[in-house]
Protein backbone atom coordinates (compact mmCIF):
# COMPACT_ATOMS: atom_id res chain seq x y z
CA UNK A 1 0.00 0.00 0.00
CA UNK A 2 1.37 3.65 -1.32
CA UNK A 3 -0.16 5.92 1.18
CA UNK A 4 0.86 8.87 -0.76
CA UNK A 5 -1.07 7.57 -3.45
CA UNK A 6 -4.32 7.55 -0.71
CA UNK A 7 -6.32 10.75 0.20
CA UNK A 8 -7.75 8.59 3.20
CA UNK A 9 -6.78 4.70 3.90
CA UNK A 10 -10.48 3.98 3.89
CA UNK A 11 -10.19 3.69 0.19
CA UNK A 12 -8.57 0.60 -0.28
CA UNK A 13 -8.62 -0.69 3.67
CA UNK A 14 -11.32 -0.25 6.32
CA UNK A 15 -13.70 -1.59 9.27
CA UNK A 16 -16.95 -0.84 9.60
CA UNK A 17 -19.94 -1.03 12.13
CA UNK A 18 -23.32 -1.76 9.35
CA UNK A 19 -26.57 -2.54 9.69
CA UNK A 20 -27.26 -5.36 6.73
CA UNK A 21 -31.21 -6.17 7.12
CA UNK A 22 -31.61 -6.32 10.52
CA UNK A 23 -28.47 -7.62 11.55
CA UNK A 24 -25.61 -5.61 13.23
CA UNK A 25 -22.73 -6.27 11.09
CA UNK A 26 -18.99 -4.88 11.14
CA UNK A 27 -18.00 -5.14 7.21
CA UNK A 28 -14.30 -5.03 6.23
CA UNK A 29 -12.66 -4.11 3.50
CA UNK A 30 -8.59 -4.92 3.01
CA UNK A 31 -7.51 -4.66 -0.71
CA UNK A 32 -9.22 -7.36 -3.06
CA UNK A 33 -10.51 -9.19 0.56
CA UNK A 34 -14.05 -8.13 1.82
CA UNK A 35 -15.55 -9.99 4.72
CA UNK A 36 -18.81 -9.42 6.78
CA UNK A 37 -19.31 -10.26 10.39
CA UNK A 38 -22.56 -10.83 11.93
CA UNK A 39 -22.70 -9.54 15.76
CA UNK A 40 -26.10 -11.35 16.10
CA UNK A 41 -24.60 -14.48 14.86
CA UNK A 42 -22.01 -15.05 17.43
CA UNK A 43 -19.84 -12.96 14.88
CA UNK A 44 -19.60 -15.37 12.36
CA UNK A 45 -19.22 -14.18 8.27
CA UNK A 46 -22.17 -14.01 6.68
CA UNK A 47 -19.96 -13.48 3.46
CA UNK A 48 -16.07 -13.47 2.24
CA UNK A 49 -15.59 -12.12 -1.73
CA UNK A 50 -12.06 -11.95 -3.15
CA UNK A 51 -11.14 -9.69 -6.14
CA UNK A 52 -14.48 -9.07 -6.35
CA UNK A 53 -15.64 -13.00 -6.60
CA UNK A 54 -17.99 -14.32 -4.46
CA UNK A 55 -16.91 -17.36 -2.29
CA UNK A 56 -19.15 -18.20 -0.09
CA UNK A 57 -22.43 -20.63 0.11
CA UNK A 58 -25.71 -18.23 1.15
CA UNK A 59 -28.93 -20.10 1.08
CA UNK A 60 -32.25 -19.53 0.21
CA UNK A 61 -33.34 -19.28 4.09
CA UNK A 62 -31.21 -16.33 3.90
CA UNK A 63 -30.53 -14.10 7.49
CA UNK A 64 -33.03 -14.94 10.08
CA UNK A 65 -34.15 -15.32 13.59
CA UNK A 66 -33.58 -18.74 14.01
CA UNK A 67 -37.20 -19.72 15.04
CA UNK A 68 -37.89 -22.43 12.43
CA UNK A 69 -36.27 -26.19 12.45
CA UNK A 70 -32.74 -26.58 11.30
CA UNK A 71 -33.75 -26.63 7.45
CA UNK A 72 -35.29 -23.37 7.56
CA UNK A 73 -33.17 -21.97 9.12
CA UNK A 74 -29.51 -22.98 8.07
CA UNK A 75 -27.84 -19.32 6.34
CA UNK A 76 -24.80 -20.79 5.30
CA UNK A 77 -21.97 -17.89 5.13
CA UNK A 78 -18.70 -17.79 4.20
CA UNK A 79 -18.40 -19.73 8.25
CA UNK A 80 -21.44 -21.31 10.65
CA UNK A 81 -19.86 -22.18 13.69
CA UNK A 82 -21.39 -25.21 14.79
CA UNK A 83 -20.96 -25.81 18.55
CA UNK A 84 -20.59 -25.30 21.76
CA UNK A 85 -23.36 -28.09 22.72
CA UNK A 86 -23.98 -29.53 19.60
CA UNK A 87 -22.80 -30.80 15.96
CA UNK A 88 -25.16 -32.98 13.68
CA UNK A 89 -27.80 -34.05 15.82
CA UNK A 90 -25.79 -35.86 18.49
CA UNK A 91 -27.31 -34.47 21.15
CA UNK A 92 -30.80 -35.14 22.34
CA UNK A 93 -33.14 -31.80 22.85
CA UNK A 94 -30.83 -29.45 21.43
CA UNK A 95 -30.16 -27.67 18.21
CA UNK A 96 -28.93 -29.52 14.92
CA UNK A 97 -25.91 -28.31 14.74
CA UNK A 98 -25.75 -27.08 18.41
CA UNK A 99 -26.95 -22.82 19.50
CA UNK A 100 -24.21 -21.11 19.25
CA UNK A 101 -25.01 -19.84 15.75
CA UNK A 102 -28.09 -17.82 16.96
CA UNK A 103 -26.46 -16.31 20.23
CA UNK A 104 -25.63 -12.87 20.15
CA UNK A 105 -22.05 -11.86 20.80
CA UNK A 106 -20.87 -9.55 23.65
CA UNK A 107 -18.21 -6.71 23.22
CA UNK A 108 -17.65 -6.82 19.80
CA UNK A 109 -15.24 -4.46 18.38
CA UNK A 110 -12.63 -3.65 15.68
CA UNK A 111 -9.23 -1.77 15.15
CA UNK A 112 -6.10 -1.73 12.73
CA UNK A 113 -2.84 -2.33 14.29
CA UNK A 114 0.37 -2.97 11.49
CA UNK A 115 -1.45 -2.67 8.65
CA UNK A 116 -3.78 -5.81 9.26
CA UNK A 117 -7.45 -4.93 10.64
CA UNK A 118 -8.41 -6.94 13.69
CA UNK A 119 -12.43 -8.20 14.98
CA UNK A 120 -12.76 -9.48 18.00
CA UNK A 121 -16.04 -10.13 20.21
CA UNK A 122 -17.05 -13.13 23.10
CA UNK A 123 -20.32 -15.86 23.00
CA UNK A 124 -21.41 -17.03 26.03
CA UNK A 125 -22.80 -20.31 26.75
CA UNK A 126 -23.97 -21.08 30.11
CA UNK A 127 -26.68 -21.56 32.49
CA UNK A 128 -28.12 -20.90 35.87
CA UNK A 129 -26.52 -24.09 38.27
CA UNK A 130 -24.61 -25.08 34.87
CA UNK A 131 -22.41 -24.39 32.79
CA UNK A 132 -20.38 -20.97 31.95
CA UNK A 133 -18.28 -21.45 28.67
CA UNK A 134 -17.12 -18.28 27.25
CA UNK A 135 -15.66 -18.46 23.58
CA UNK A 136 -13.61 -15.44 22.48
CA UNK A 137 -13.59 -14.96 18.86
CA UNK A 138 -10.24 -12.77 17.39
CA UNK A 139 -9.91 -12.77 13.39
CA UNK A 140 -7.02 -11.25 12.00
CA UNK A 141 -7.52 -9.99 7.87
CA UNK A 142 -4.67 -8.82 5.83
CA UNK A 143 -5.03 -8.19 1.89
CA UNK A 144 -4.89 -11.96 1.39
CA UNK A 145 -5.64 -13.17 4.71
CA UNK A 146 -8.00 -14.69 7.24
CA UNK A 147 -7.13 -15.77 9.95
CA UNK A 148 -9.42 -17.42 13.23
CA UNK A 149 -8.23 -16.82 16.20
CA UNK A 150 -10.93 -18.99 18.77
CA UNK A 151 -10.40 -19.27 22.45
CA UNK A 152 -12.70 -21.20 24.76
CA UNK A 153 -12.51 -20.00 28.15
CA UNK A 154 -13.99 -22.21 30.77
CA UNK A 155 -15.44 -19.31 33.44
CA UNK A 156 -16.94 -21.92 36.09
CA UNK A 157 -15.30 -23.49 39.03
CA UNK A 158 -16.36 -26.92 37.48
CA UNK A 159 -15.45 -28.91 35.13
CA UNK A 160 -16.47 -28.40 31.47
CA UNK A 161 -17.65 -29.95 28.21
CA UNK A 162 -17.63 -28.12 24.63
CA UNK A 163 -17.65 -29.46 20.91
CA UNK A 164 -16.89 -27.42 18.14
CA UNK A 165 -17.05 -27.63 14.13
CA UNK A 166 -16.58 -25.14 12.04
CA UNK A 167 -18.42 -24.91 8.77
CA UNK A 168 -17.18 -23.42 6.04
CA UNK A 169 -19.04 -22.95 2.72
CA UNK A 170 -18.55 -22.08 -0.46
CA UNK A 171 -21.07 -21.31 -3.03
CA UNK A 172 -21.20 -19.94 -6.73
CA UNK A 173 -19.44 -18.08 -8.73
CA UNK A 174 -16.24 -19.71 -7.38
CA UNK A 175 -18.24 -22.61 -6.62
CA UNK A 176 -18.72 -24.55 -10.31
CA UNK A 177 -17.38 -27.16 -12.46
CA UNK A 178 -14.06 -26.15 -12.97
CA UNK A 179 -13.13 -26.06 -9.23
CA UNK A 180 -10.24 -28.05 -8.86
CA UNK A 181 -10.46 -29.72 -4.52
CA UNK A 182 -7.01 -30.89 -3.40
CA UNK A 183 -7.80 -32.88 -0.10
CA UNK A 184 -4.37 -34.26 1.36
CA UNK A 185 -6.72 -37.58 2.74
CA UNK A 186 -5.01 -40.53 4.11
CA UNK A 187 -8.77 -41.73 4.98
CA UNK A 188 -11.86 -41.16 3.38
CA UNK A 189 -15.02 -42.50 4.47
CA UNK A 190 -18.51 -41.95 3.48
CA UNK A 191 -21.47 -40.79 5.80
CA UNK A 192 -24.38 -42.18 4.07
CA UNK A 193 -24.76 -45.00 1.41
CA UNK A 194 -25.33 -42.54 -1.37
CA UNK A 195 -22.45 -40.75 -0.60
CA UNK A 196 -20.17 -44.48 -0.51
CA UNK A 197 -21.58 -44.83 -4.28
CA UNK A 198 -20.33 -41.64 -5.09
CA UNK A 199 -16.85 -41.91 -3.37
CA UNK A 200 -15.21 -41.95 -6.31
CA UNK A 201 -16.42 -38.55 -7.06
CA UNK A 202 -15.97 -37.25 -4.08
CA UNK A 203 -13.91 -34.17 -5.40
CA UNK A 204 -15.78 -33.36 -8.51
CA UNK A 205 -17.61 -30.69 -8.64
CA UNK A 206 -20.52 -31.52 -11.14
CA UNK A 207 -23.20 -29.07 -12.86
CA UNK A 208 -26.21 -28.19 -10.57
CA UNK A 209 -28.67 -31.61 -10.17
CA UNK A 210 -32.54 -31.73 -9.97
CA UNK A 211 -33.30 -33.05 -6.83
CA UNK A 212 -29.91 -34.58 -6.00
CA UNK A 213 -29.31 -35.75 -2.73
CA UNK A 214 -26.23 -34.21 -0.65
CA UNK A 215 -22.79 -36.44 0.00
CA UNK A 216 -20.68 -35.99 3.19
CA UNK A 217 -17.43 -37.50 4.08
CA UNK A 218 -15.51 -37.91 7.05
CA UNK A 219 -11.36 -36.78 6.17
CA UNK A 220 -8.65 -37.92 7.98
CA UNK A 221 -5.70 -35.57 6.81
CA UNK A 222 -2.22 -36.17 6.74
CA UNK A 223 -1.62 -32.31 7.14
CA UNK A 224 -4.19 -29.41 7.79
CA UNK A 225 -4.10 -27.92 4.34
CA UNK A 226 -7.01 -28.01 2.05
CA UNK A 227 -6.56 -25.85 -1.19
CA UNK A 228 -9.54 -24.86 -3.80
CA UNK A 229 -8.78 -23.24 -7.30
CA UNK A 230 -11.06 -22.19 -10.15
CA UNK A 231 -8.54 -22.01 -12.91
CA UNK A 232 -11.21 -19.67 -15.03
CA UNK A 233 -11.76 -17.00 -12.07
CA UNK A 234 -7.84 -17.48 -11.06
CA UNK A 235 -8.77 -17.67 -7.36
CA UNK A 236 -7.51 -20.13 -4.90
CA UNK A 237 -8.23 -20.29 -1.47
CA UNK A 238 -6.04 -22.27 0.85
CA UNK A 239 -6.93 -23.88 4.84
CA UNK A 240 -4.42 -24.43 7.08
CA UNK A 241 -4.80 -26.15 10.39
CA UNK A 242 -3.55 -28.34 12.97
CA UNK A 243 -4.65 -31.91 12.36
CA UNK A 244 -4.01 -32.51 16.13
CA UNK A 245 -6.72 -30.34 17.20
CA UNK A 246 -8.99 -30.65 14.52
CA UNK A 247 -8.69 -34.79 13.92
CA UNK A 248 -11.27 -34.46 11.44
CA UNK A 249 -12.36 -33.18 8.32
CA UNK A 250 -15.93 -32.87 6.93
CA UNK A 251 -16.78 -32.98 3.55
CA UNK A 252 -20.34 -31.40 2.55
CA UNK A 253 -20.58 -31.56 -1.29
CA UNK A 254 -24.42 -30.46 -2.14
CA UNK A 255 -24.63 -30.88 -5.94
CA UNK A 256 -28.72 -30.00 -5.89
CA UNK A 257 -30.08 -27.10 -7.84
CA UNK A 258 -31.01 -24.01 -5.83
CA UNK A 259 -28.64 -25.42 -2.87
CA UNK A 260 -25.14 -25.76 -4.84
CA UNK A 261 -23.11 -26.31 -2.47
CA UNK A 262 -19.52 -27.12 -0.93
CA UNK A 263 -18.43 -26.90 3.08
CA UNK A 264 -14.75 -27.70 4.10
CA UNK A 265 -15.42 -28.71 7.98
CA UNK A 266 -12.81 -28.93 10.39
CA UNK A 267 -14.23 -30.71 12.98
CA UNK A 268 -13.20 -31.94 16.76
CA UNK A 269 -15.64 -35.19 16.39
CA UNK A 270 -17.16 -37.27 13.97
CA UNK A 271 -20.78 -37.76 14.36
CA UNK A 272 -20.68 -41.46 14.77
CA UNK A 273 -18.19 -41.29 17.32
CA UNK A 274 -19.61 -38.62 19.13
CA UNK A 275 -17.38 -37.04 21.56
CA UNK A 276 -17.40 -33.32 23.93
CA UNK A 277 -14.12 -32.17 24.81
CA UNK A 278 -13.23 -31.87 28.44
CA UNK A 279 -12.28 -28.79 29.70
CA UNK A 280 -10.79 -27.88 33.69
CA UNK A 281 -12.26 -25.31 35.36
CA UNK A 282 -10.63 -21.47 35.63
CA UNK A 283 -8.79 -23.11 32.16
CA UNK A 284 -9.30 -22.34 28.00
CA UNK A 285 -8.14 -23.92 24.78
CA UNK A 286 -7.23 -21.92 21.66
CA UNK A 287 -8.13 -23.48 18.29
CA UNK A 288 -6.56 -21.49 14.94
CA UNK A 289 -7.62 -21.69 11.09
CA UNK A 290 -5.57 -19.47 8.38
CA UNK A 291 -7.14 -19.00 5.55
CA UNK A 292 -5.38 -17.54 2.24
CA UNK A 293 -6.60 -16.11 -0.19
CA UNK A 294 -4.99 -15.96 -4.29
Amino acid sequence: MDERKLGNKSQVCFAQDVVFGDKRCILVRHGALEVLFNKDNALDIVWANYKGVNLSFLSKNGLNDGTRDFTGNFEGGFLYTCGMDNVSGCVANKPVHGSLHYTKADNAYHYEKDGAIYVCGDVKDSALFGKHLVLHRAYKLTERSLEICDTIENADFSEGEYVLLYHINYGYPFLDECLQLDVPAIVSEPLTEIAKKRQAEMLQITAPIENNDEDVYYHTLSQGNVRLYNPDLDVAVTMEYDVADFPVTLQWKSMKSGDYALGIEPSLTRFDRFAMQKIAAKTSKTYQIKINFQ
